[in-house]
């Protein structure tokens, strides 16, 4: 707070015992500045530092509970994560890699003055392959940027056992419907990010760097869904 007598101070509320100090303390002090302004007699100025105090420490508790959220989900869906960022990234350098080879397969055959027919097949299995690469682009992009706060929904699950559930189970059923609209709506979002360079972690900086905990994916996700209906999250049945 300012000094006494110093009429040209504004009064600052003293946050250093409380930031970086974890939750318990954060909501303590939200408690203390709340009960402070309902007081009726209280200096313009006092409480105006009061309230911005009060603004920082709700940002500082979001950020909280946040990671906490994030380190939860982590430790929770860290194998499925893991064992599908494994499988992505090997159809993506596969599929690239054929890609190349066709490429490079169609120079040759271009040099060597080559039937068009020949030519024309060539172009067909690239274009084929160039469709390939992307949707392991996308799939990728999937697993690298999916959101730490949000509850994992596997990329690659069952079909058999989706199918057995789809007829037995109407609760399931809905937990089902809810799990594939989440995942589509995932993989349009990081396809359009992919296309616009937009990605939060790039695919090669992906297999450089390895799986890491994204806290911004969450404000990411908030900002692209503004204003558009999110599809419920309650219990997906593949998570």
């Amino acid at each position: 707070m300012a000094r006494p007598g110093d009429s040209n101070m504004t009064p600052v509320v003293d946050l250093s015992t409380v930031l970086n100090k974890g939750s318990s303390r954060i909501k303590k002090k939200i408690r203390d500045i709340k009960r402070l302004l309902k007081r009726g007699n209280l200096p313009s100025d006092v409480v105006i530092a009061n309230e911005r105090a009060l603004k920082t420490l709700d940002r500082e508790l979001e950020n909280v509970q946040l990671n906490q959220k994030a380190k939860k989900i982590h430790s929770r869906y860290h194998k499925v994560r893991f064992f599908e960022k494994k499988k992505a990234s090997r159809h993506y350098k596969g599929s690239s890699k054929r890609l190349e080879e066709l490429n490079k397969q169609r120079e040759e055959l271009v040099d060597a003055t080559t039937k068009s027919e020949e030519l024309e097949e060539l172009d067909k299995q690239i274009k084929k392959q160039k469709k390939i690469v992307r949707q392991s682009e996308i799939d990728l992009a999937y697993v690298l940027n999916y959101p730490s706060t949000e509850k994992y929904i596997s990329l690659y699950p069952n079909e058999g056992e989706e199918l057995e559930v789809e007829k037995s189970n109407p609760k399931f059923q809905k937990g089902l419907k809810r799990s594939k609209e989440r995942r589509s709506y995932f993989k349009k979002l990081f396809s359009d990010q992919l296309k616009e360079g937009k990605l939060r972690v790039g695919l090669e900086e992906g297999l450089r760097e390895g799986e890491r905990v994204h806290v911004e994916g969450q404000r990411a996700i908030d900002a692209d869904e503004r204003g558009e209906k999110k599809p419920e999250q309650k219990d997906e049945f593949f998570e």
